[in-house]
């Protein structure tokens, strides 16, 4: 993992948390049938560590964070953008029932990520640009495999956020939920429906 990406997280860990992090990433890559690159992972473990460690998270406007970030010096900007980028992803994974009460759909947080990951890594040197290029392409796997960690508590989304997420971004993991919520025909309703 590049130093400079996270020399301004300038995290304070325990070995033990860091571990931990690492090991329950692992396990929602195993639940959920893949394998991230050690840059992925380690930027996912990084964020999940820094982001929980607020309790506000969700309670600013992330959009007009990413319109201010256009108006910010460099350094500032990236910061903003990197910030946006990974409220987004902490949003749209952990507490996506955050987006009903702002009256927005998940996909938001998804499509906002995306955005802010994207123009960061246009406006960077080419070593951390490809990171970002990275966050933004694969947002939706790593979403997914933050619903997949909240799932082994509670279920991350409702039937009806999943097939707006799934329809919106192609989720996997909302696919997931979607067919575990259908319910099949009972044959007594098919066999009146054929008859009708």
């Amino acid at each position: 993992m590049s130093n400079a990406v996270f020399s301004s997280l300038k995290l304070i860990t325990e070995p033990n948390e860091l571990s931990q992090w690492h090991t329950l990433i692992q396990q929602a890559e195993q639940n959920y049938g893949c394998t991230l690159n050690e840059t992925m992972e380690s930027y996912l473990v990084f964020t999940l560590m820094r982001f929980m460690r607020q309790h506000n998270i969700g309670a600013q406007a992330l959009a007009m964070d990413y319109l201010k970030a256009q108006r910010l010096p460099n350094a500032l900007r990236h910061n903003q953008l990197r910030d946006v980028g990974d409220h987004c992803l902490i949003l749209s994974g952990l507490f996506p029932q955050r987006a009903d009460k702002r009256l927005v759909r998940v996909s938001y947080y998804v499509n906002l990520g995306r955005t802010a990951y994207q123009h960061l890594a246009e406006q960077i040197h080419q070593t951390s640009a490809e990171l970002y290029h990275q966050l933004a392409d694969t947002f939706v796997l790593l979403m997914d495999l933050l619903q997949t960690i909240r799932a082994f508590n509670s279920p991350a989304l409702q039937p009806i956020q999943a097939h707006e997420l799934w329809s919106d971004t192609g989720s996997r993991r909302a696919f997931t939920v979607l067919n575990d919520h259908a319910t099949p025909l009972h044959e007594s309703l098919l066999d009146s429906a054929i008859r009708h």
